[in-house]
């Protein structure tokens, strides 16, 4: 069972198998906003649906404290794109 969290210290939100990090989406506080610029799943652990998962957490948490997301991962903008309920929080 993995778990997921804010590392707000390490300014990443972080999936975890256990105690260790297999996956982590970095991001930084922008104009009022989160831009979530990388995001990595651990070598092999591809293709489980963990950065989906990942993705699906970070935009929730943007979602719950009212702010808009910058997404320049290339992985958080495709995911986005193919789920249209967080579009609205794509900050123009």
């Amino acid at each position: 069972m993995s778990e997921l969290r804010n590392d707000a210290a390490k300014h990443q939100y972080e999936l975890l198998s256990g105690d260790q990090v297999i996956g982590k989406a970095k991001y930084r506080h922008v104009r009022g906003a989160v831009e979530i610029y990388h995001t990595e799943v651990e070598d092999g652990h591809g293709g489980e649906g963990l950065g989906s998962q990942l993705a699906q957490y970070a935009l929730d948490d943007v979602r719950a404290q009212g702010k808009q997301v910058i997404p320049t991962c290339p992985f958080i903008a495709h995911y986005i794109e193919t789920h249209p309920a967080y579009q609205e929080l794509v900050a123009s």
